[in-house]
């Protein structure tokens, strides 16, 4: 998780969303809360534990500027980092839960 917003908060797409939330020292202790928060939905999501109790997409889908090519560049940088920290079984997992929760995204967005 830390890669991924050590890269994102860099990242002129997604960047601004990022330090507009949580600001843009990673080591923060909001940024440290946020990543142990992550980490535990990803538990949940891909090994099934019961870790996560927040909304995730109730979380992100109401933030007003969030556009489809954030969502893109979103999955980008989430995968690209995946295939650096695991395996390629295990980075495909992630990557396809990751695609579907990219759908949830814009399929919520679009409801509001």
């Amino acid at each position: 998780m830390t890669s991924f917003y050590e890269k994102s908060i860099k990242d002129t797409e997604l960047g601004p969303y990022f330090t507009h939330e949580l600001g843009d020292d990673i080591t923060d202790q909001d940024w440290i809360d946020h990543i142990e928060l992550l980490a535990d939905f990803w538990l949940a999501k891909i090994l099934g534990e019961d870790t996560y109790y927040g909304n995730f997409v109730g979380a992100h889908v109401k933030m007003p500027r969030i556009k489809e090519s954030s969502f893109i560049q979103w999955l980008h940088l989430f995968s690209e980092t995946t295939d650096e920290v695991y395996t390629p079984d295990v980075a495909k997992i992630f990557k396809k839960r990751a695609g579907q929760l990219m759908q949830e995204f814009k399929t919520s967005k679009k409801k509001i």
